[in-house]
């Protein structure tokens, strides 16, 4: 969602890496069609938090902005609680996948075969899972590279990759890595899935980090921004529960999510051109309401969980005010999709509502206008309504397109 940039300046692998043919062999791909092809991830969207969560067994899930999920197992099953995820891949299996979801398009396709990716299309969400047996599984999203690594794996094979975003694992190797943030190779994060093997790296090796405990599973991941370039590697010492939020703050996040989906159901039944229509009286389009409302509620929140976390980026997709100077987002956009963007960013709230930890519903959030968070969740559940009755009074107007 937010502007692209190039991510052809770190490749999956280092080119000249022995280790990365051999795991592009092992998946029967070739690096010119895999890496250096048009697949090079040249549109990815940088600066998109995901989610990683740490389950019991050793399971590790990733969820994109844009929705897609991924689960990396260890050569267990995954508790129930984990939820559904668009992909699961066991460090046992080498496989190389690849999830899409174009815009207009229901369904979520895992995609294996190279050939088979929409390549017609800029996707900017994409997510590219390479897995190598009993080695390490590398997703890459949204401009960032995550290894899930296996115990095996040694200092020189993490080093091969430039740089690493998150890993997350108790490689051997990482007691052997000297610096994780040299010039040469970057550890941005480690989650250790083992807290007595994270113990035992030596006290030269845990010095380079800097240790941050969580009473929860939960933790965001976001590509280098300047702002979070001064940040130190961080060592996360992570617990396997879901965070849990407080009963009087979930009714009302209950009740603005509730008026979201009400005005979903509004939009997704209009057309692109029912979306785009320009009533002659001047007042605005039907997807003008709806990017305004998401936008309002993206920008609220990501300013608070940005001055909580600067790894959630402050995300701002509003559009302009006023009907002569606002341009359409996505003009080829179905009122589906656009529906679809709504619960995008419902999700995002949620998603990362546990940085709200240890805040009142009755008390005043960091980075925000609103006097309390309370407010602010009630003036978002009553703004979804007003906007979307404004839209529907627009069904009567005169030029109102049939479909």
């Amino acid at each position: 969602m937010l502007p692209a940039a190039p991510l052809s300046r770190t490749p999956l692998f280092r080119e000249s890496s022995g280790f990365a043919m051999r795991l592009l062999a092992s998946l029967g791909l070739l690096l010119g069609t895999v890496i250096a092809g048009p697949l090079n991830r040249a549109d990815a969207s940088p600066g998109d938090p995901a989610l990683v969560q740490i389950w019991p067994n050793k399971v590790v899930s990733i969820e994109s902005h844009w929705g897609l999920r991924v689960a990396v197992t260890h050569g267990t099953k995954p508790t129930e609680n984990l939820g559904n995820c668009d992909l699961t891949v066991d460090l046992g299996r080498a496989e190389q996948v690849w999830l899409q979801r174009l815009p207009n398009e229901d369904a979520v396709r895992a995609i294996r075969q190279p050939s088979d990716l929409a390549l017609s299309k800029s996707d900017p969400n994409l997510v590219e899972v390479a897995v190598e047996s009993n080695r390490m599984a590398v997703i890459q999203v949204d401009g960032m590279r995550i290894v899930v690594a296996a115990d095996e794996l040694n200092a020189s094979e993490l080093e091969q990759f430039g740089q690493i975003d998150l890993l997350v694992g108790d490689p051997s190797g990482i007691a052997g890595v000297s610096d994780p943030s040299s010039d040469s190779f970057v550890i941005r994060n480690w989650i250790p899935l083992d807290q007595t093997k994270a113990d035992d790296i030596g006290t030269d090796a845990a010095n380079q980090w800097e240790t941050r405990t969580r009473s929860h599973n939960a933790v965001a991941v976001s590509a280098k921004t300047p702002k979070l370039e001064k940040q130190p590697p961080v060592r996360w010492l992570m617990a396997t529960e879901v965070w849990t939020m407080p009963d009087e703050m979930d009714e009302l996040f209950v009740a603005m999510e509730r008026s979201c989906r009400e005005s979903q159901t509004i939009f997704a039944d209009l057309s692109v051109a029912q979306m785009n229509f320009r009533p002659a009286n001047g007042t605005h389009t039907p997807r003008w309401n709806v990017e305004h409302m998401m936008g309002r509620q993206l920008l609220f929140f990501s300013q608070i969980y940005n001055a909580i976390d600067p790894s959630i980026p402050v995300m701002d997709l509003n559009p302009a005010q006023m009907p002569p100077d606002y341009e359409f987002a996505h003009a080829d956009w179905t009122g589906a999709e656009e529906a679809r963007q709504m619960q995008r960013v419902s999700k995002f709230t949620r998603r990362f509502a546990y940085l709200l930890d240890g805040y009142a519903v009755d008390e005043k959030a960091p980075a925000s206008r609103w006097p309390t968070l309370a407010a602010l969740l009630k003036q978002m559940e009553r703004h979804y309504g007003e906007h979307t009755a404004n839209t529907q009074k627009k069904f009567e107007l005169p030029g109102w397109p049939s479909e």
